[in-house]
């Protein structure tokens, strides 16, 4: 990553943009959580998915989950480095990491918990690599 800070008019933009793509996920993943409780999941769009094929629907509660974690951690980075001129650092990543994790993990039970945190460790591995 290069060491030049973009303008605050950029950051800005990019910050707002991060944090709406964040809260449109994280309120998929509370959809798909509401549409799984065993009174609604027989009439929801979840019922419908596991009809056809349970499978899709593990895959896109990990997806809607790993997006999440993807727009909050670039939400946080953006946000620390426009308010205080430091890009942020790793303990930040690993904590949202562990958040993600954790709620994931309460709201969709283990399978997608450790498929969401696997496909986010490597989202942090990729970010790790982009700066050498």
């Amino acid at each position: 990553m290069s060491d030049e800070i973009p303008e605050r008019s950029e950051m800005i933009r990019s910050t707002i943009i991060t944090i709406l793509l964040t809260a449109v996920f994280i309120v998929l993943g509370l959809a798909f959580w509401a549409w799984s409780s065993p009174e609604v999941i027989a009439t929801s769009p979840v019922g419908a998915i596991n009809n056809m094929n349970p499978a899709v629907t593990v895959f896109l509660e990990v997806i809607v989950m790993l997006m999440a974690f993807v727009f909050l951690s670039v939400t946080v980075i953006n946000l620390r480095l426009m308010l205080t001129n430091i890009r942020a650092g790793w303990s930040e990543v690993i904590i949202l990491l562990i958040f993600i994790a954790i709620m994931t993990t309460a709201m969709f039970g283990l399978f997608v918990g450790a498929g969401t945190t696997a496909l986010s460790f490597g989202f942090v591995v990729y970010v790790y690599l982009l700066q050498d």
